[in-house]
């Protein structure tokens, strides 16, 4: 992702009201009306400084932003009903049950802490709105799909 792209999907994420707009747009299905009002809010802000430093706001970033402010979104709304799954499974079996890996090790090769699924989840959800240039791998999306059957099967 170019820098251009990358503040530019910081501003959306960051500008609250621009956000719902995008959200209400393309929650009706309407990508185009989602890209004419990132294009609107572009031309009509009070021009931040990725505007100032030669950033070209062309149909072509605006509809990349847009492409990848959707898939993020997708993948947030994901992982929150995924976490939530998560609690509704351990409220009912209890949260010493829930399935962890086995996280950093100490000096003398002993396991010191235990990274739980709710805790990789959650981290994740981070990841997505506060580092613009992470996204899940294809290992990530797949043990996503695990953790959603292991603690769907059980309620």
């Amino acid at each position: 992702m170019d820098n251009g792209q990358h503040e530019l999907l910081r501003v959306v994420f960051t500008t609250p009201a621009l956000k719902q707009q995008l959200d209400d747009h393309l929650d009706s299905g309407s990508k185009i009306n989602a890209i004419k009002e990132l294009k609107e809010y572009c031309e009509t802000s009070d021009n931040p400084d990725w505007l100032k430093n030669g950033t070209r706001v062309s149909l072509r970033l605006l509809k990349d932003v847009v492409d990848k402010y959707a898939i993020r979104r997708i993948v947030y709304s994901k992982l929150t009903e995924l976490s939530k799954q998560i609690e509704l499974y351990c409220d009912k079996h209890g949260y010493n049950n829930m399935g962890s890996k086995e996280g950093a090790k100490s000096k003398d090769g002993l396991y010191v802490h235990q990274y739980t699924d709710l805790e990789l989840v959650e981290d994740h959800r981070g990841f997505i709105v506060n580092n613009f240039s992470w996204k899940p791998s294809h290992n990530e999306y797949k043990e996503y799909n695990k953790l959603w059957r292991k603690y769907n099967e059980s309620n």
